[in-house]
């Protein structure tokens, strides 16, 4: 399933013209490490069944990772970029399970099963305090809008779409897509905050988040919370950033700075330079 929705992925974005056909040799790359960690393990497990129980056992536990399937892995390269700051959640695994709820209408949901699979990017922004964010939130966005290198490639992108849509399914009519392009065809913007919901209203937030207001998700339903989970500890004046790739992969996990929105900026604009 993971080799068909690693190249699905590409093959869509290279057929749109939105990025270049040697974007599809990452496909070898990446999945044939897997194949080589699934016959190493396939062997580690055979020969500890023969030593008996207690090896296996232990097998079970050193492994525990890639058995659930968290842990196959991909190394860094150009689409799993390296991290400056250890997080849990770590570049080039898949997403952590975790609950929130969506702002909009109160529900519990999955965070990492909220979005559909549009052959978008996710961008995760996790915001501790909407308030002491929003001059960093305002930068970021504008540096995503119309003008900037990402939006004009979300121009590129809506084209495409719009001469090509997406294929439709019965089951679209209740995942209402189109709540998940409002912002690009490239990415979807979603925000995870601590915040309480009485601390803050949609129209106080920068005009992209505004729009993407089906992904703005509050922090407060289990403990650990996901910010947690995804992050470890993140202090009133950090915010993380998770790109998600279409596949549920991580393709770059960071730590910002509240003061450093512009390089955050930068930073997703190098990981999708391979578009731009």
């Amino acid at each position: 399933m993971h080799d068909s929705f690693n190249l699905a992925w590409k093959l869509n974005l290279v057929v749109r013209g939105l990025a270049s056909p040697s974007l599809l040799s990452t496909y070898e790359e990446e999945r044939r490490k897997i194949a080589n960690d699934l016959i190493s393990f396939d062997a580690e497990h055979c020969k500890a069944f023969e030593q008996g129980e207690a090896a296996l056992t232990k097998n079970f536990d050193d492994n525990i990772r890639f058995i659930s399937g968290v842990g196959a892995e991909y190394s860094p390269g150009m689409l799993s970029r390296e991290q400056q700051t250890m997080t849990p959640l770590r570049s080039g695994a898949l997403q952590l399970p975790a609950k929130v709820t969506r702002y909009i209408d109160a529900n519990p949901v999955d965070l990492q099963l909220d979005i559909p699979l549009l052959g978008q990017f996710r961008i995760y922004l996790f915001v501790p305090d909407v308030q002491a964010s929003m001059g960093f939130l305002n930068t970021l966005c504008a540096g995503l809008g119309s003008g900037s290198p990402l939006g004009r490639l979300s121009a590129q992108a809506g084209q495409s779409y719009m001469k090509q849509p997406r294929g439709m399914a019965p089951a679209d009519d209740f995942v209402q897509p189109q709540r998940y392009t409002a912002t690009s065809d490239v990415f979807t913007l979603a925000m995870v905050t601590q915040s309480l919901k009485s601390e803050f209203e949609i129209a106080d937030l920068p005009s992209m988040l505004q729009d993407s207001r089906w992904t703005l998700y509050l922090d407060d339903v289990e403990t650990p919370r996901c910010t947690d989970k995804w992050f470890g500890s993140l202090a009133k004046e950090q915010l993380g950033i998770a790109i998600v790739r279409p596949d549920g992969y991580v393709g770059g996990i960071d730590v910002w700075d509240v003061t450093a929105a512009e390089q955050a900026g930068k930073y997703m604009e190098e990981y999708f330079s391979f578009m731009l």
